[in-house]
């Protein structure tokens, strides 16, 4: 226990400081994108936490890009204020979509997922008047500055984001270790059995349905305002397989695994320098691979190698 406490706050250490010893802006562009992926992969674990297995992440993420920047761009709300009611209206949303579609089970709650998010993609698309169509919104305002920190250059975003990140690593194991999160593991193992206990298994798919697309969320939020642009070609069924795969590969065991995978394959492409064409060829190798050498993702990698058995 001690030990595991050193390596966390190590790793704290190091990404909190890694940006004073190296402020190159392509390196904290790919850490950024990293932090975005994760959060969002955070979301789609708790989902699958309830026994879920959803393809439209990327819808949520679509509802809080264009929600935040139309409260700032139309609405003259602040950044600071459009920025947790994203994640507000993506929950709603995901409440009024969930509360009909989670008594649904297996395959076709993720093709239900799947064809939601396509709607929403081609609402997108053709109410070019608001959401700007196939060319996406674009000048959306940088943050207001908070107290003295102004939002012109990447170093900023990498900190705003890194509280983003650390909220949200808290909220997903304090649930783990709670009383919801033993009630989630019960629903995911069976909800049969759970039922039969008197646990209301629609009550908490819904809530983990929520709290998964409230920060998803924020995550396309925090990607409208960090890239002053948003398009529907960012929302595709490809996003929402990636945040699927991010969790698989990354290991769904762990609140760890997540971002351990949406780094691994973010820093993959770059290194091998592909084109995005072939991210998800790669992407599919690598998730083959993990699946066959480590079922329980890389977060498993270690006790692996000490030979015990991987959960």
């Amino acid at each position: 226990m001690v030990k595991k406490k050193l390596s966390s706050w190590s790793l704290s250490l190091i990404i909190f400081v890694f940006p004073f010893l190296s402020q190159d802006p392509y390196v904290l562009n790919i850490l950024i994108t990293t932090g975005i992926w994760t959060v969002a992969a955070w979301g789609v674990r708790l989902i699958m936490s309830t026994g879920q297995l959803t393809l439209g992440h990327a819808a949520y993420m679509a509802i809080g890009a264009y929600s935040s920047a139309l409260l700032v761009m139309k609405g003259g709300l602040s950044f600071w204020i459009a920025f947790p009611l994203a994640g507000i209206i993506s929950a709603i949303v995901a409440l009024l979509i969930g509360y009909p579609t989670l008594r649904i089970k297996g395959v076709y709650f993720s093709i239900i997922t799947f064809a939601f998010a396509e709607i929403i993609r081609l609402i997108i698309i053709h109410w070019p008047s608001l959401l700007g169509g196939y060319g996406g919104l674009a000048k959306i305002p940088a943050p207001d500055p908070f107290l003295t920190i102004r939002f012109t250059s990447r170093l900023p975003y990498y900190y705003l984001l890194l509280a983003l990140a650390i909220v949200t690593y808290v909220v997903m194991v304090r649930i783990d270790q709670s009383r919801l999160g033993k009630i989630f593991s019960s629903i995911h193992e069976s909800d049969t059995l759970a039922e039969s206990i008197g646990i209301n298994i629609m009550k908490y798919k819904i809530i983990a349905f929520c709290i998964g697309c409230f920060f998803a969320g924020l995550s396309g939020s925090f990607y409208a305002h960090y890239f002053n642009f948003t398009s529907p070609e960012f929302f595709t069924i490809w996003q929402s397989i990636y945040c699927l795969i991010f969790v698989l590969v990354g290991g769904g065991g762990s609140v760890f695994g997540p971002l351990l995978g949406s780094f691994f394959l973010t820093l993959i492409p770059e290194i091998l320098r592909v084109a995005k064409e072939y991210e998800p060829i790669i992407y599919a190798v690598i998730l083959i691979l993990i699946m066959f050498l480590l079922p329980g993702g890389l977060i498993s990698l270690p006790m692996r190698l000490r030979g015990k058995k991987s959960f």
